[in-house]
């Protein structure tokens, strides 16, 4: 059995058929970190870890107009190039550096580039969502480690809150709550 190390939606195919590495997986990485920064969502995301690497491996993803409306087709070919299946086509660092969108060749490319910026709204709108998901499974797993515990110690469960933010929850319902008055001066 193998395992697969990193996050999901950033490993190049290469890395999910377990075919050997080089520097064009992180050339890989460096299509996807730019898809996102330019749009605010994930190329590849699914809805579950097998999903999102079925998605890379079949390099499944496009430049929805919702997300990539005010996007160059230079910075789309840079992407393109990065997200690039075959490694011998993948373009390379040096590729990337020099790439029109990087390195404008003219003051009309130049102008393009200034026009592709980070995409701040879907950005935060998708990764707010992500945030929330990942304190869940964190709450989650907290619970979980903590029944384990008490199952191996033989202490008694209580209610099936465990976690240390429930117990501060209950601290605080037990203060008595003291009112402020205002004064009308």
């Amino acid at each position: 059995f193998k395992n697969i190390f990193g996050t999901p939606e950033f490993v190049a195919p290469e890395i999910v058929n377990y075919e050997q590495l080089g520097l064009e997986a992180d050339m890989w990485s460096i299509g996807v970190i730019t898809y996102i920064l330019l749009s605010g969502a994930s190329p590849f995301l699914g809805d579950t870890k097998q999903e999102t690497l079925a998605n890379i491996s079949a390099v499944s993803y496009d430049f929805d107009e919702e997300f990539f409306s005010s996007t160059s087709e230079l910075a789309k070919s840079f992407i393109r190039q990065l997200l690039e299946k075959d490694t011998r086509k993948r373009m390379t660092i040096e590729g990337a550096l020099n790439h029109p969108w990087i390195k404008p060749l003219n003051s009309r490319q130049a102008m393009v580039k200034r026009l592709s910026v980070v995409n701040l709204e879907n950005f935060k709108r998708q990764y707010a969502r992500r945030r929330w998901k990942f304190s869940f499974r964190i709450v989650a797993l907290c619970n979980h480690l903590t029944k384990i515990m008490k199952k191996g110690q033989n202490l008694p469960e209580e209610n099936g809150r465990d976690c240390e933010s429930d117990q501060e929850e209950d601290i605080l319902k037990r203060r008595p709550h003291t009112r402020k008055r205002s004064s009308t001066s």
